[in-house]
């Protein structure tokens, strides 16, 4: 593949992301336009570990599509990158109260990309409205009035559920973490399906899980995911079978949450059918435009260094 890097369309801990055209094709195989992840060569190697996780998962349709990777010299500078799908739809982040309708088919997709994750023995560790990407076409999903397939991206935090090192360190975004990962540093599949009801909760609401009072310090926000028996707030508006789907991600106690082959099975899904899942395995190979931009990170507090904070009993 030969492309010309366009605009920066995000930026992280990594890197950052850019818009790009790709100058040559040789059949179909590439899109016109991709979406291109770079870091410093000398700084890459997280960038490294999400290329090989993304082609151990390049099997699941809901899961972002990588192309490949490689090495460029720029401004006298060896950068490490890899080439993605782009999305044209943005990220869920983005939307503010989705119709339930939308909300029941993105969770879906959520989940059929989490269960193959978590399958192959992996914890994504960072699930939130800012990783779910939206893919733009497909008749199925206009005749459905949706217009859009939601992918999950992003694995730089992701981790094997065998790796338990005692040199724990924190892992993903406040808001959308799971308890015990504040508490412990623990991460297993339950802490992605806790992270999944936040996102829910954020699709059907607009906002954050969590009320963050003006003034409040993170120990104050530490505290109260970790250490109360607060839970996230579940909106009226919600539906019988959502309200239902949403109990089942947040409990404090991990090992009574559903797992993600049980929520498949929910009735707040049941309307969506085995078609939506045929449907994405056409996507599969169609490369549909993915992977737009990124909300600033100070939204949903995300955190890179280590937590000490919160070390009480519940």
């Amino acid at each position: 593949m030969i492309w010309n890097r366009g605009k920066t369309i995000g930026r992280g801990g990594f890197g950052l992301v850019s818009i790009a055209n790709v100058q040559h094709q040789t059949g179909d195989q590439f899109p016109p336009i991709i979406a291109v992840k770079t870091a410093k060569v000398s700084a890459s190697n997280s960038l490294v570990e999400e290329k090989k996780l993304l082609d151990l998962f390049k099997e699941c349709p809901c899961i972002l599509h990588c192309f490949g990777d490689d090495v460029t010299t720029e401004e006298n500078e060896e950068l490490y990158n890899i080439e993605l799908e782009y999305a044209s739809g943005g990220c869920l982040a983005d939307r503010k109260g989705l119709p339930d309708n939308i909300v029941r088919q993105h969770t879906k997709s959520i989940l059929i990309a989490l269960s193959h994750v978590h399958k192959l023995g992996y914890v994504h560790c960072d699930v939130k409205p800012h990783n779910v990407l939206l893919v733009a076409d497909s008749l199925h999903s206009r005749n459905k009035g949706i217009g859009e397939i939601a992918k999950l991206a992003d694995f730089g935090s992701a981790k094997n559920i065998k790796d338990d090192q005692d040199n724990k360190e924190f892992r993903g975004t406040v808001l959308y973490a799971a308890p015990e990962s504040i508490i412990h540093q623990e991460y297993q599949p339950e802490s992605d399906i806790w992270a999944l009801g936040c996102t829910v909760l954020h699709m059907i609401t607009g906002k954050s899980p969590w009320k963050v009072e003006k003034g409040a310090k993170a120990e104050d926000i530490l505290y109260k995911i970790g250490c109360s028996h607060e839970l996230p707030d579940i909106p009226s508006k919600a539906s019988k079978e959502a309200k239902d789907f949403l109990k089942k991600c947040l409990i404090k106690n991990p090992k009574e949450r559903w797992t993600a082959d049980m929520l498949l099975s929910h009735p707040f899904l049941a309307s969506i059918g085995d078609s939506h899942q045929q449907h994405c395995g056409r996507q599969k190979h169609r490369f549909p435009k993915l992977f737009r931009g990124f909300s600033p990170m100070h939204q949903c507090f995300h955190v890179h260094n280590r937590i000490q904070a919160c070390q009480v009993q519940v």
